[in-house]
């Protein structure tokens, strides 16, 4: 059965002009148009967006640095829809130090079949390679439905994904809509080398019960990652559970660290007793020392030692472990 990616079009006309500060010729018959990011000596690539323009085509290499009345600066982005549309570039080399792709930057460029990303990027937009013959190459998609671009996860085949995810050791990132409506997916590991998490990344991931990151160091997270994601737990390694929590945008998500003891994780732990009571909640067998209860934002109300915690008001808490296990309460 022929695997294919699902992606929706958005078509998105656009309103304004692109001024562009300067114009490079980095190789005979491509000129490539920069935007000076305010106050640096650092540029963007953007679409000049005139009627003259002669998009590049062959094999396009961006370059790292370039020079303007004197000054050189450095490539440090490529701008939302900056080479949409240019159907004759063929082969793409993205230089390190760039860290932002925008979205659509590459859209419907038709001919597009070799792309090089650098190990730099912490943002991957939407859409960036749509329409292009490496997103439309099924030879380019894992046995398990994944499309990468080098060490950059940026679509799916929901149809071809199961319901677990594992990402291999060395990926980078987790691109802007990549498990995008991926309803079967229970579980997802990420390796400790993943250092960003896009925008919209789990969306619709309605069956998401378990998000187990292997790295102390949380990735950067955007803040609408899980829309139309249902309750799920996000898995840290042992003593990483406050970094997590005191990470943008970990803090609304239930963080449980995965410790182990004797060869046992703690996590596969049997959960302690919990009843809801009048002005609160009693908890047996929790283990005492270190078992805590916290609100879905992280901050803590109270030790559970004593067997009973009085609430402050209605609503869903977590009662974490002295081994990182966790559940959710709602108290009502």
């Amino acid at each position: 059965m022929t695997r294919k990616i699902i992606i929706i079009v958005m078509l998105l006309a656009a309103t304004t002009a692109r001024a562009f500060d300067f114009r490079v010729e980095v190789a005979a018959g491509q000129k490539v148009y920069f935007t000076i990011i305010a106050g640096t000596n650092t540029v963007k690539v953007v679409n000049p967006d005139w009627d003259s323009y002669t998009p590049p085509s062959g094999a396009l290499t961006l370059p790292a640095t370039v020079e303007n009345n004197s000054t050189t600066y450095s490539v440090v982005a490529i701008d939302e829809r900056a080479f949409q549309g240019c159907t004759g570039i063929t082969a793409i080399v993205v230089p390190e130090g760039v860290t932002r792709i925008g979205r659509l930057a590459f859209a419907q460029c038709s001919a597009l079949e070799s792309i090089s990303l650098p190990s730099t990027l912490t943002v991957l937009g939407s859409y960036a390679f749509t329409g292009t013959a490496y997103f439309g190459n099924n030879d380019n998609i894992t046995d398990e439905g994944l499309l990468f671009i080098g060490a950059y996860l940026i679509a799916s085949a929901p149809s071809s994904v199961g319901s677990a995810v594992v990402l291999p050791e060395g990926t980078l990132g987790v691109g802007n809509m990549a498990l995008y409506t991926c309803s079967t997916v229970e579980r997802v590991t990420l390796p400790a080398t993943v250092r960003f998490i896009g925008e919209q990344a789990f969306n619709g991931c309605s069956s998401l019960d378990t998000l187990e990151l292997l790295g102390a160091v949380p990735p950067a997270l955007e803040s609408n990652a899980f829309t139309d994601v249902g309750t799920f737990t996000v898995l840290v390694p042992c003593q990483s559970g406050d970094t997590y929590r005191s990470a943008p945008n970990w803090n609304a998500q239930t963080i449980v660290e995965k410790c182990s003891q004797a060869g046992v994780e703690i996590a596969d732990a049997p959960l302690p007793t919990v009843t809801t009571v009048a002005g609160g909640i009693t908890i047996a067998n929790s283990g005492q020392e270190g078992c805590r209860v916290s609100d879905l934002l992280g901050r803590q109300i109270a030790r559970c030692r004593d067997g009973f915690v009085a609430l402050p008001r209605h609503g869903v808490y977590v009662v974490t472990l002295p081994g990182g296990k966790s559940i959710k309460v709602m108290y009502r």
